[in-house]
């Protein structure tokens, strides 16, 4: 059975136009990152040039297949190249479209990370969007819509992809990873709606990570100075594990106006430390939470700038205005 992992509305529209051949020959597929919308766009192409596509016996077809593995001559999946895709690709994948299908009905088309594509090599594109050839079919993939230019949306059909949810990420987790359930739910909780994201956090050791963050926030203003710093070092060591410690310290802000502002539990993120939440919440004003917040935001403001910045040092700075915050001094 075709995995669609919770996008199945989508996925049976995109079924039914292919099935009764009413497509549009340009699609936006937008998402967040890590949702599926790729594996959604590549299931599109098999359903338009398969003559006999099901959900179910997909997997014993050789033109679904080779159309998956990129081995067929009539679909070419684009992938950025050094972080972006200039202006040569985009005039090969239209030579590419002028030419009649060698064995398919369509000729297709699948740019991921869409946004991607430089601005010149983006109004070269608005020639083919225009006048597509009639056996031709495109699809933009991209967790980054607005970063392509307006004329080029405009031409494009808009196909919105939800985050997934933490239920289905959870038991993609536990199939892949074969880790407990309980461990899967909090990883699931920190991804967003990405699975992508989530398999990405297990694989950094991010249970470890938040760990060390949530116990820096659960214990305010007393955790040690020695400790803060030996936190700050640890989390500093790279741009990516910085920002992870920063966005496990939303979600505890996130966490707490919840409970402060009497929403339901199965909105909290950190459900395993609902315990200790309940009285954080309690504790703190909403004017204190949005400080932290607002010293979290610029410390990751800082860090993902272009300057030559000490990532330890901002590392340092916030934790050291947080902590103050949570003794209930101004930062």
């Amino acid at each position: 059975m075709t995995d669609i992992l919770g996008h199945k509305k989508v996925f049976d529209v995109l079924e039914k136009s292919a099935t009764d051949r009413q497509t549009a020959q340009s699609y936006l597929f937008s998402g967040k990152e890590g949702i599926g919308k790729l594996h959604v766009a590549i299931e599109f192409a098999c359903m338009l040039n398969c003559p006999r596509y099901t959900p179910t016996d997909h997997l014993e077809c050789g033109i679904c297949d080779r159309i998956r593995k990129g081995n067929h001559p009539d679909v070419r999946i684009e992938t950025p190249i050094k972080g972006s895709i200039k202006i040569d690709r985009v005039r090969y994948l239209q030579s590419f479209l002028k030419y009649s299908p060698v064995e398919a009905p369509f000729r297709v088309i699948i740019i991921d990370d869409a946004h991607l594509i430089n601005r010149a090599a983006q109004n070269a594109l608005l020639k083919t969007l225009e006048e597509p050839p009639a056996y031709s079919l495109m699809i933009l993939v991209t967790s980054r819509s607005s970063h392509l230019l307006p004329t080029v949306r405009s031409r494009l059909r808009k196909v919105m992809f939800s985050p997934l949810t933490r239920s289905v990420i959870t038991k993609e987790l536990v199939r892949i990873k074969n880790i407990s359930e309980e461990e899967a739910q909090t990883v699931a909780g920190l991804s967003s709606g990405s699975l992508g994201r989530a398999l990405e956090l297990h694989s950094a050791g991010a249970t470890n990570l938040r760990k060390s963050v949530m116990d820096f926030f659960n214990a305010g203003s007393n955790f040690g100075l020695a400790p803060l710093l030996e936190l700050s070092a640890q989390v500093s060591v790279d741009q990516r594990k910085l920002f992870d410690a920063i966005e496990f310290g939303m979600t505890w802000i996130r966490d707490l106006m919840t409970l402060k502002l009497g929403g339901p539990h199965s909105s909290v993120i950190n459900t395993d430390l609902i315990d200790i939440l309940r009285p954080s919440a309690q504790h703190y004003s909403i004017e204190e939470l949005l400080r932290i917040r607002d010293l979290m935001s610029n410390g990751l403001a800082l860090v993902d700038s272009e300057t030559n910045i000490n990532r330890n040092l901002v590392s340092d700075v916030m934790f050291l205005r947080i902590r103050q915050t949570m003794s209930g001094k101004s930062a």
